[in-house]
């Protein structure tokens, strides 16, 4: 399946970019022409991104919780308890890139794959000053959490 992301509380389109580099970082998503998504050719300010059916009720809770929406709809998703949480932190080579990983944090926040902290935020740490940040998440999304954060720091580098 194909969700057109438009912008909502968030109109910066390029950090729905960054979002979905995490989710097709994490497995979640799959690539368009070789890209993590792709620029929708009606609506120019819009991301095009591809699922698997399966998938998509947790891609567009991604989206949500990142600030945008999506042009389809789908059942909210199903997500089961994490019973064994985990602290993983990550950072980019390059601190500067730290600040831009609020979008990402907040996607695979929504997606059910990292859990939100007790004051709401999808992340521990200051993105305009620390060198790392926090996400927690169970152990057996670990694995898609840190490809997540590894494809988001390459893609940052190498824009």
């Amino acid at each position: 399946m194909i969700f057109t992301v438009v912008a909502d509380v968030q109109n910066d389109t390029g950090l729905a970019g960054i979002a979905a580099v995490a989710l097709f970082g994490a497995g979640l998503t799959q690539a368009i022409d070789g890209s993590p998504f792709g620029i929708n050719p009606v609506n120019k300010g819009s991301l095009d991104i591809s699922c698997t059916t399966e998938n998509g009720p947790r891609v567009r809770a991604a989206f949500i919780r990142a600030g945008f929406t999506t042009t389809q709809v789908v059942d909210a998703p199903v997500t089961p308890p994490k019973t064994n949480l985990l602290t993983i932190t990550t950072g980019p080579e390059k601190t500067q890139y730290l600040q831009m990983a609020d979008p990402a944090c907040d996607a695979l926040c929504g997606a059910g794959l990292t859990v939100q902290y007790a004051d709401g935020r999808s992340y521990s740490g200051d993105l305009n000053h620390d060198a790392t940040l926090q996400v927690q998440c169970d152990s057996s999304d670990s694995a898609a959490v840190r490809n997540a954060f590894t494809a988001v720091w390459n893609f940052l580098a190498n824009s």
